[in-house]
């Protein structure tokens, strides 16, 4: 909610900043000079250009906020998981195939090829959990990257229409 509410702030800010250019828009028609009327749409053009770069980087910021707290959980679980099994695979293999070399009286490499496989099947199942509950979360940029190809395309239509008159542009 309360990166709902810093957007909106933000976006009512740029509201502003479109106001003063239709202020800089009604001073030009009302009877500037040239130079005054480019210098000013100059300055304007960079000062819009800023404010998207902050808006995105801000939007940015709050996506990768998101993905953290999105993978901390999964990739807790897939890393608590590894560890679990590489440190514990070596001891676990040789201990359960030696009892069933001195118990069952199964040969030593069958003991412990069948004991691997087990264990390389016990490894798939968590790794593959993690992964699952990892691809059921919301994790990217998508907002940013929605954001930033409207901003590309208001920036090459701004520098398109630059050189027309103002009583030429399409509403």
């Amino acid at each position: 909610m309360a990166d709902q509410a810093q957007m909106k702030s933000i976006n009512s800010r740029a509201a502003n900043g479109f106001e003063k250019d239709l202020d800089r828009l009604a001073a030009a028609s009302a009877g500037e000079s040239g130079a005054n009327i480019v210098v000013s749409g100059v300055a304007g053009f960079g000062e819009d250009l800023l404010n998207l770069a902050e808006l995105q980087s801000r939007l940015t910021a709050i996506e990768l906020r998101q993905n953290v707290n999105a993978v901390k959980t999964g990739g807790s679980l897939f890393l608590a998981g590894s560890i679990l099994t590489i440190a514990g695979l070596p001891v676990a293999m040789a201990g359960i195939a030696e009892l069933m070399v001195s118990e069952l009286g199964v040969k030593r490499g069958h003991a412990l090829l069948a004991v691997a496989a087990a264990s390389l099947a016990l490894a798939g199942l968590c790794v593959g959990f993690a992964l699952t509950w990892l691809g059921r979360q919301r994790i990217g940029f998508p907002l940013s990257g929605e954001e930033l190809t409207r901003n590309l395309n208001w920036v090459r239509t701004v520098l398109r229409q630059s050189g027309r008159s103002p009583a030429r542009r399409p509403s």
